[in-house]
């Protein structure tokens, strides 16, 4: 009887290592094109599924999202968060270059694209299940992305105004989900709560969602204010990449 009960507890122990192993997240360095290395952490659940790529807004960076990515990889999706160029441990002048804001968001279109193919040549990535989001201009540079990737499944968007195109985007792909979320009185970015609803009402998927409230908060801060907005996000994230739908 001893010899079977040794076995029992060994063999639990050598399972509950392996997934302590398997499980992981890491610091990763992404050099763009024009030799500007960029940060990123991908944290994968050490099993094959889907993935999320988050990108922050411009007065925080890739830390932001650590609460909303644990919980994705606790539910097994593969997750990446970026540092724009200028913020967090990334290299560059971000906004404080020439041409200031619309120069940062030009050149950035370029790292999204190279963080999103980074995240997709992960092993156990399931390209058929894959979603991007932010928030300000991380939610502008998404939206971006989702126009030119059409296989997106995906697009989360937090107080950041999608372009004409991108929108056209939301409306023509009935494969694309959105959700998006914004304050009535934004400071940052007056109007975007209309624009993110038009866009939402819009949209050719029917689990698109929008979430408006009452207030002046931007990004992130929105959840402090507004308990129901996290947990909505994220139990909308895992439901339309986890499905398989």
């Amino acid at each position: 009887m001893r010899k079977i009960t040794l076995f029992v507890v060994l063999a639990v122990g050598v399972v509950f290592g392996s997934v302590s192993v398997e499980a992981a997240s890491t610091d990763v360095n992404l050099t763009a094109k024009d030799g500007i290395v960029l940060k990123a952490t991908y944290m994968s659940p050490g099993r094959p599924g889907p993935a999320m790529l988050l990108v922050h807004q411009c007065n925080m960076d890739r830390t932001s999202w650590s609460g909303i990515a644990t919980e994705l990889v606790d539910a097994g999706v593969h997750v990446l968060t970026l540092d724009l160029r200028g913020f967090g441990d990334s290299e560059g002048e971000g906004m404080r270059g020439p041409g200031g804001f619309a120069s940062f968001l030009e050149t950035s279109h370029a790292d999204v694209d190279m963080a999103y193919a980074y995240l997709l040549s992960q092993s156990g990535v399931d390209q058929a299940r894959v979603g991007a989001g932010g928030a300000s201009c991380g939610a502008m540079l998404t939206a971006e992305l989702a126009s030119r990737q059409p296989a997106l499944k995906a697009l989360m968007l937090l107080s950041g105004p999608p372009s004409d195109q991108a929108v056209a985007h939301m409306a023509a792909s009935s494969s694309l989900a959105v959700f998006a979320a914004a304050a009535t009185e934004d400071t940052v970015t007056p109007g975007v709560a209309k624009i993110l609803q038009r866009a939402v009402e819009g949209s050719s998927h029917a689990r698109s969602v929008s979430k408006i409230y009452s207030g002046t908060e931007h990004g992130l801060p929105m959840f402090s204010k507004n308990a129901d907005l996290e947990p909505a996000l994220t139990g909308w994230l895992k439901n339309e990449l986890l499905s398989g739908r």
